[in-house]
């Protein structure tokens, strides 16, 4: 790998993988929809559509948006915010958490906030030219007067509603039906934070997940973290993920975790899912069993590749693969574990940079986000 290269793919804060789309769908899965702009991760609504995160273009354009039972879209929150990340790609909105009818956690990406040194061995830097957004890395609050499901019109947020969320300022929109939405800032991780690999390291809650017993579940891709968010006080770390060793000889000679997903398991356990950085070495990837009240984590399934999502159902652990094969630009899959420690079944292939996914009982499918085409794919199981 040429230097250059390896500088701006170093840092594993970042989750925007450059890999081209070569391939088309397996014969399991079809599109469900299409024209969105970057989707991330999405959820299930109590109405049964589906609400995905858009990252935009880097022009503050991050959205929330609806898919409805049809494959329609529509917006439901514009001007959320969207920079450049170190990679040279958009990072903004990525997870969504719903809680009953009206309120939603939205955890916000990195963004802008770091750029590479241009001098020197690679390393981090916060961004000299300031950010696009004061509220990258963050979680905020949404509360709607009606059910998500009923927003008839698209809210706006403008630039200057940034700032007052960022000085803890609750920020109330009106959208052309009348509907209302009130915003805050409920928790505004680290933007920079030293690291002795990459000078600084940045915060980047991918994924987060809501509690049974209240309060949030957040994978810092950044910080390569699970963390426990409770409705007051400070963020907590439950665990940190160990670099994972490379073969000898391989630069670097050690990777970043960078977990991307968490879901319930059972009790206090959780799985976690870790992507891998740099070389993205096809088998590096694995899941981890986080058991959130002792602060433990245990190998789960190890040998995966590039992982972005998990999904538990029925006992059946359904994995997503970003890519078989970043190094090469190969597409992603969607896998099946019976047994954790049997050999999986491809269900399936072709996928283009598949990020998240979400599963609807009702229908019995599984739907995924692909990231690089804009598309929401169906598998049916």
């Amino acid at each position: 790998m040429k230097y250059a290269t390896y500088r701006r793919l170093l840092a594993a804060s970042t989750l925007t993988l450059l890999l081209t789309p070569l391939a088309g769908q397996a014969q399991q899965s079809s599109v469900y929809a299409t024209g969105l702009t970057g989707p991330v991760k999405l959820i299930l609504t109590p109405r049964g559509n589906l609400l995905v995160t858009e990252r935009g273009t880097a022009a503050n354009d991050g959205e929330i948006s609806i898919v409805d039972r049809k494959g329609a879209v529509r917006s439901i929150l514009t001007g959320l915010p969207s920079g450049i990340e170190t990679t040279g790609t958009p990072s903004g909105p990525q997870a969504p958490a719903l809680s009953e009818c009206c309120v939603l956690h939205l955890s916000i990406g990195e963004g802008d906030m770091l750029r590479f040194s241009p001098n020197g061995a690679p390393a981090q830097v916060p961004n000299a030219m300031g950010s696009v957004s004061p509220i990258f890395s963050s979680v905020l609050r949404l509360v709607f007067s009606q059910p998500i499901d009923q927003v008839a019109e698209p809210f706006a947020l403008a630039r200057a509603d940034h700032d007052l969320l960022a000085d803890g300022r609750t920020v109330k929109l009106e959208n052309a039906a009348g509907q209302n939405v009130w915003i805050r800032l409920v928790a505004d991780f680290k933007d920079a934070r030293p690291d002795s690999v990459t000078n600084v390291r940045g915060s980047n809650p991918f994924h987060m997940i809501s509690r049974p017993n209240g309060g949030l579940l957040v994978v810092d891709s950044g910080q390569n973290s699970l963390l426990r968010l409770d409705s007051t006080g400070w963020p907590q770390v439950v665990v940190r993920f160990p670099p994972i060793a490379n073969a000898p000889g391989v630069i670097p000679p050690f990777s970043d975790p960078v977990p991307t997903a968490v879901r319930h398991y059972e009790g206090s356990k959780y799985l976690v899912s870790l992507l891998t950085g740099v070389p993205f070495t096809p088998g590096a990837a694995s899941l981890r069993l986080v058991d959130v009240a002792a602060r433990t984590q245990t190998p789960f399934i190890s040998g995966l590749t590039s992982v972005t999502d998990v999904l538990n159902i029925g006992g059946r652990i359904f994995v997503l693969e970003i890519s078989e094969n970043l190094s090469t630009g190969a597409p992603g899959r969607l896998l099946r574990f019976t047994d954790p420690a049997k050999p999986p079944v491809v269900v399936a292939s072709g996928l283009i940079g598949p990020s998240g996914m979400v599963y609807d009982p009702e229908r019995n499918a599984i739907f995924i986000a692909e990231i690089f085409t804009g598309r929401i794919i169906r598998v049916d199981r």
